[in-house]
């Protein structure tokens, strides 16, 4: 074989990335992948999780408008603009004494950082939850695991401070909830030990 592929075509020696021949190259990569035998060889397989990385990774950090005038504001624009002075609007999930409450702090958070989509959340949190189980989680009133809170706040753009925060109060409500059953829990309990006396 003569090395990569496109080699020696137009353009090719001049400018390696010109957009004309690797049009062409993923084209031509497309019409060879229909083939389905050639999915099933593991060199293959191999080099195209690869080429998918690379595509994900740069695909992250291209310019979205490409031969826009770029804001010399750089990525300042996608952090977080605080509250000004006087004025601490961020939600303090340390008040929570419930698990509504902590769900409740979860969403003001969200909504705090600017109300990101469910998939926008999940894909910034790495798919550590994927955005259905971030939303069932907030939907319902029992306390989330907390490998979903921290997807939750990963995904809204939230730090390590954040991180923690929620971290404790959440493990102040799992403790209370391991310590102190439901009541139809504790009543199942007493009456189960109840019977197991009478008989």
């Amino acid at each position: 074989m003569a090395g990569p592929v496109g080699r020696g075509a137009r353009g090719s020696q001049d400018n390696p990335a010109d957009p004309i021949d690797v049009a062409r190259i993923v084209a031509g990569l497309r019409w060879r992948l229909q083939h389905q035998e050639i999915l099933e060889d593991p060199r293959v397989l191999s080099e195209l999780r690869k080429l998918y990385q690379q595509v994900a990774e740069q695909l992250e950090t291209a310019d979205p408008n490409p031969g826009r005038h770029r804001s010399t504001a750089g990525n300042e624009i996608s952090q977080q603009i605080g509250d000004a002075p006087g004025f601490d609007l961020k939600p303090d999930p340390l008040a929570a004494t419930t698990p509504a409450e902590f769900i409740q702090a979860l969403w003001q958070f969200k909504a705090w950082f600017g109300d990101p989509s469910w998939r926008k959340m999940a894909k910034r949190a790495g798919q550590a939850a994927v955005h259905s189980t971030m939303y069932t989680a907030m939907k319902g009133d029992a306390l989330p695991k907390l490998e979903v809170v921290k997807a939750i706040i990963i995904g809204c753009g939230g730090g390590e401070d954040d991180l923690r925060l929620f971290a404790s109060a959440w493990r102040r409500l799992d403790a209370a909830r391991t310590q102190h059953p439901a009541d139809g829990e504790h009543h199942g309990l007493s009456a189960a030990l109840s019977m197991s006396r009478a008989g």
